[in-house]
């Protein structure tokens, strides 16, 4: 189970990295879709309470920012969800043993 949970992130994450490459906001609106699982997950979580829903949101506002041809913002716009995943993957990899 946890791998498709890792599968369907990574794919949002390469899905919007195809948007920009292709100005296609389609493909981050699916990418939205798909971090979703994950963001509700870390909704869950005390750390995050309500901050972890606000992540798909990004990807929405970078498809609209894309279809006004500003693409240096929708970068800016989708960077902290390709920082949460890898800061989420690095304290799963380097969890101690037990």
């Amino acid at each position: 189970m946890s791998f498709l949970f890792w599968a369907i992130t990574f794919a949002s994450l390469i899905l919007s990295i195809l948007a920009l490459l292709f100005k296609r906001p389609k493909f981050l609106i699916i990418a939205a879709i798909l971090i979703l699982p994950m963001s509700l997950y870390l909704a869950m979580s005390p750390s995050f309470k309500v901050w972890g829903i606000i992540f798909p949101f990004f990807f929405a506002g970078a498809s609209i920012l894309i279809r006004k041809y500003t693409i240096w913002l929708s970068i800016i716009l989708i960077s902290p969800n390709f920082l949460l995943v890898g800061w989420l993957a690095y304290v799963v990899l380097n969890q101690p043993n037990r």
